[in-house]
């Protein structure tokens, strides 16, 4: 039901040398997540996983499949903050430690982790989630990030023109040569979003303010280099973010300090 994407051998994105680091990235099968609530019961999983505000909040969704998403997400998310602080995977098995977390928020949205008995230290977690079709997925770092999943269908072609400029299809054909349109559009949707989700700013850029500049390939996966326009100063910076694809989705991580450039 968890993964470990940053594990060695789990085909997650720890191949690459220029990976940002430390960082935890976690998925959940809502599949399996379901199963797992049939069999012990909503209260016995909410009582496992969830503070007692978080339990609240899980038992007040009316319909099942938001319930299941969002207790996905909280799962994914407290699971890689502990092994960022811990590395240690045996950490998420323990009803302790997931009672000891608890999921705020910024006032801009931006959410993070922090432990209760280390408040006072101010040390926090900053983390990102993101959900398609089966899969939950976060991502956990000391700095700001963003993360982003999609499935690759057919959608992401009939709005291409909302997010793909000329440019950027030039450099995409490398990888539409290779993997398809379909493929190739969905990585660089996945980048823009994972971009978009470590702005700062009270306006969040639009998918046309993010551009692809370049790309470098190693193994299964990309670097993507992105310039970003900020709506509020009118500044443009370079990010970059590290994308693959895994099972049929797309998927893209980045980091705002150390993927600035």
């Amino acid at each position: 039901m968890i993964e470990n994407l940053t594990a060695p051998g789990k085909g997650g994105f720890l191949t690459r040398p220029d990976f940002p680091s430390p960082v935890k990235i976690i998925r959940v099968n809502l599949d399996l997540l379901k199963m797992h609530m049939a069999d012990r019961g909503n209260d016995n999983i909410a009582l496992f996983y969830l503070r007692r505000q978080e339990r609240e909040r899980f038992h007040s969704f009316r319909y099942e499949k938001r319930k299941v998403e969002w207790l996905a997400g909280r799962i994914a998310a407290k699971c890689a903050g502990l092994l960022l602080r811990n590395n240690d995977d045996e950490i998420c098995h323990g009803k302790n430690q997931w009672h000891q977390l608890r999921v705020s928020a910024e006032s801009a949205g931006k959410p993070f982790l922090s432990w209760s008995a280390l408040e006072s230290r101010k040390q926090v977690v900053s983390i990102s989630i993101s959900h398609s079709r089966q899969w939950a997925i976060a991502m956990a770092a000391w700095e700001n990030c963003g993360i982003d999943i999609q499935q690759v269908t057919a959608a992401v072609e009939r709005v291409e023109e909302r997010f793909v400029n000329a440019g950027e299809k030039n450099i995409l054909a490398e990888i539409v040569s290779l993997y398809g349109k379909q493929a190739a559009l969905a990585l660089l949707w996945s980048a823009k979003e994972a971009v978009k989700k470590t702005s700062a700013g009270a306006i969040l850029p639009g998918f046309l303010d993010i551009s692809l500049n370049s790309l470098q390939k190693s193994e299964d996966d990309y670097r993507f280099e992105v310039q970003v326009k900020d709506k509020e100063s009118g500044q443009k910076v370079s990010q970059l973010v590290w994308v693959r694809l895994l099972d049929g989705f797309s998927y893209a991580v980045t980091t705002q300090n150390q993927g600035r450039i």
